[in-house]
């Protein structure tokens, strides 16, 4: 067992006020920051993630993307991909929880301390490709968005601009990207709140001019059990990220308490926001409304449709505006997500060690210069001949998203196994999760169906390119896997006794909590 550590530059905390504390290892810099071991800066403040666990990391997809699902399925679809999507999303979560309110890493890096270092390697790099995936997308909204403005200036004249812009932002101090998302994210609660006022009049004829169609009533499902497959792949993308926080406790001032709380804060998420907008849009607006069906970019946006036809014919650039700076949000945090997952990839071994350099403020500028220049990909999108290839990139989210989940809830439940096996006593774990072992049994197995079922539209009739796009990754994370522990690391799965529970362990007296 590795001795108990900690360290601060000024000297004005000490082991004996430490406690328990084991192997994490914090200095001050010049400015009196906490500058982690890993050469990070804790920066981030319980608040943040709180509210970014509440309602950040929500993008345009949520506000034009859903109308493509609201189409395709009906609102009873939505509510059903959100509903059976969102109970796995709260248990996987109630896992993280339990996780990172123990261990200051995130869920890749544990399962390579509980399951094998081949494990945690390709988890790392899927969840980079899902971020990659979505910082893309995002751009092309964000676009796409602005030229409802204007035309003079071209899709790509837009995308440079923010690129710089965005450049600029990511290499400031966490606790300007801490900020942003925190003020963005209580933009985006007022907004949604907003709608849904707007929608509970509309529905109960409240709109002058305007009569109550009932399109919930009239037309609830589209396409059947084929309208409710699709709307599980729509759901996890949109689901995306709320895993996220777990990346967080990389630069928490305190992931300890700020971990737990934010978890709570998730499953009012799953059902205020996904749930909540689900019900919104099927009140206001039919799946076979001809705009919603024809229309492009924000014209296709439900809560376009419904507040221009409660008579607002200008909404489009009110919901534009909206849109934009919702794109804001998800850009900034696809490109925190994707370059803090490269960071702790490269900082464990599993890839090239530049990716690990820091500047003196404990920003990871290589990782987040080469996740950001995958972005020039969204100008893929803007010629007809290629979208259809761009289309196939970024629809692999959802799966790959879903096997993450999966194995998130496999590292808890063999993180517990182990812990169980020797003979810890659960009180040393500060948040324990509900449920458990049946909560993460019952996520891992449901994963493990939404993986088989939401690419069975491919089957009738059956398209292989649809079904190489949906189930690729499937054994391709097993190949990766492979790969890592039997050619790279010569090393299959860890016995229970290897299992490492000391090292980087959060066990923080009040004293320390303080300083934090």
């Amino acid at each position: 067992m590795k001795s108990n550590q900690f360290t601060v530059e000024d000297g004005s905390v000490n082991s004996a006020e430490v406690g328990s504390l084991t192997d994490v290892i914090l200095h001050k810099d010049s400015n009196g920051d906490v500058i982690k071991e890993n050469g990070l800066k804790a920066g981030l403040q319980n608040r943040m993630i709180n509210l970014i666990a509440l309602c950040g990391i929500i993008g345009p997809g949520m506000f034009i993307g859903i109308g493509n699902m609201l189409a395709k399925g009906g609102p009873v679809s939505m509510i059903v991909g959100f509903g059976i999507v969102g109970i796995l999303v709260i248990f996987m979560m109630f896992a993280v929880g339990e996780l990172n309110s123990i261990y200051d890493e995130n869920f890749a890096i544990l399962g390579s301390r509980f399951i094998s270092k081949g494990f945690g390697a390709t988890i790392s790099l899927y969840y980079v490709i899902i971020w990659v995936t979505i910082l893309i997308s995002e751009y092309t909204s964000l676009t796409a968005a602005l030229q409802s403005y204007t035309t003079k200036i071209p899709m790509y004249g837009w995308f440079l601009i923010f690129f710089t812009i965005f450049t600029c932002f990511q290499t400031l101090e966490i606790s300007w990207w801490g900020e942003s998302e925190y003020i963005l994210g209580m933009f985006k609660l007022i907004f949604i709140t907003g709608f849904y006022l707007f929608a509970i009049i509309f529905a109960s004829g409240g709109i002058p001019n305007h009569k109550p169609d009932n399109p919930f009533g009239k037309y609830p499902l589209n396409s059947g059990f084929k309208g409710i497959a699709s709307s599980f792949v729509y759901a996890g993308v949109f689901y995306a990220g709320v895993e996220g926080i777990s990346l967080l406790t990389m630069e928490s001032k305190n992931p300890r308490k700020a971990i737990p709380s934010a978890v709570k804060s998730t499953v009012y998420r799953v059902f205020y926001v996904y749930i909540g907008l689900s019900i919104a849009y099927g009140i206001t607006v039919a799946y076979n409304d001809p705009i919603l069906n024809s229309g492009d970019g924000v014209l296709k946006s439900p809560m376009m449709i419904a507040l221009t036809n409660a008579g607002w014919t200008n909404s489009k650039y009110f919901v534009t505006t909206f849109i934009w700076i919702t794109c804001f949000s998800s850009i900034n945090t696809a490109i925190y997500f994707a370059s803090r997952s490269l960071f702790a990839w490269a900082q464990e071994g599993y890839g090239p060690k530049i990716f690990t350099k820091v500047t003196k403020k404990g920003v990871p500028y290589v990782a987040i210069h080469f996740v950001h220049i995958f972005s020039f990909l969204a100008i893929l999108s803007y010629s007809s001949g290629s979208r259809v290839a761009y289309t196939y990139i970024i629809s692999v989210t959802g799966v790959a998203t879903f096997i993450v989940w999966v194995c998130i809830c496999g590292v808890h439940l063999r993180f517990r196994y182990a812990w169980i096996k020797r003979n810890l006593p659960l009180d040393n774990i500060p948040y324990l999760a509900p449920c458990f072992p049946y909560g993460s049994y019952f996520g891992a197995g449901l994963g493990i169906v939404l993986v088989l079922v939401q690419g069975w539209t491919c089957f009738v009739p059956f398209d292989y390119k649809s079904f190489i796009d949906g189930y690729i990754m499937l054994p391709l994370f097993f190949i990766i896997w492979g790969c890592y522990d039997y050619f790279y690391f010569k090393k299959g799965l860890l016995k229970v006794n290897e299992i490492d529970f000391e090292s980087t362990r959060l066990e923080l007296t009040e004293d320390v909590d303080k300083l934090l």
